[in-house]
């Protein structure tokens, strides 16, 4: 039972659609490349004296507005996938067995947001709560393995908050740190570790696709020249931009799998209470 429900059957849901799970890593792959071209581009007026790729003549401003545009409409498709996952945490929530349609992109937008924001703020809290006890530990063994600790209980907060806000549809629900507390046990810390196993698992190769090129592109500058390089320039892209696909995909795919076995886990915690309520009537 435990494996099926938090191994095999969310496995096999994030496979349901090939073809919306297709999209999504779509998404998030220009979503990713649109950031990093917005960032390159950021940086570039300080750099582009030493690259020399768009020539010496350049804009900071241009280059500084052009930056922004790809950047929020990067991190716009990041959230529009959030929502998509917020959407897929809703109807796993209804037991539904396929990925739901990528439709109503507003709606998408505007539930993506919320659900950014509420991971944002409960990461952002755990962080500074983090660097008030490194500043204060002075090196303390116990402040350091306190430190680690709080890590955990945030990394284990998470999953089961951001699925109580798709149960709840309200904002508040990300911080009903009661209720989200009695829901953890030995089986939720059992589920977590072997959900983060698959997720490494499944991301090992699609990583080592995308750090392959890059390798050769260091490699071949540095030991052949440019001439060698430029040769081999087209073959590293092509190498790379499929590395790169496939890496979005799996990680939506990864994304699909650990929510849907943590919304199982949510669903079996709840039907677990309504059992003991009706045993207690």
């Amino acid at each position: 039972m435990f494996f099926e429900n938090y191994v095999f059957g969310p496995l096999k849901y994030g496979l349901s659609d090939l073809s919306k799970l297709l999209k999504g890593g779509i998404i998030y792959a220009v979503s990713i490349f649109l950031l990093i071209i917005g960032i390159f581009l950021a940086v570039y007026p300080y750099t582009g004296a030493n690259l020399h790729i768009f020539g010496s003549a350049t804009n900071s401003l241009v280059f500084a507005v052009v930056a922004l545009l790809l950047s929020v409409l990067g991190l716009g498709l990041l959230i529009v996938l959030n929502g998509y996952i917020l959407k897929v945490i809703k109807l796993s929530l209804e037991k539904s067995v396929e990925l739901p349609e990528w439709a109503n992109y507003w709606d998408m937008l505007k539930n993506g947001v919320v659900f950014t924001l509420g991971i944002a703020v409960i990461a952002v809290f755990g962080s500074i709560l983090q660097n008030i006890i490194t500043y204060f530990g002075n090196g303390s063994t116990v402040l350091i393995v306190l430190s680690m600790v709080i890590q955990l209980i945030i990394s284990l907060y998470i999953p089961l908050s951001v699925v109580n806000f798709a149960h709840e549809d309200n904002f508040g629900a990300f911080f009903d740190i009661p209720k989200i507390f009695k829901m953890m046990s030995f089986e939720y810390l059992g589920m977590f570790i072997v959900v983060s196993i698959i997720s490494i698992l499944l991301m090992i190769i699609p990583m080592i696709l995308v750090i392959f090129p890059l390798i050769g592109f260091f490699g071949m500058n540095m030991y052949t020249g440019p001439k060698m390089l430029f040769i081999a320039s087209p073959l590293l892209l092509v190498v790379a931009l499929f590395a790169f696909i496939v890496f979005s995909i799996v990680a939506v795919y990864v994304s699909f799998y650990s929510y849907r076995a943590y919304t199982n886990y949510f669903v079996f915690k709840n039907l677990e209470k309504i059992e003991e309520f009706n045993h207690e009537l």
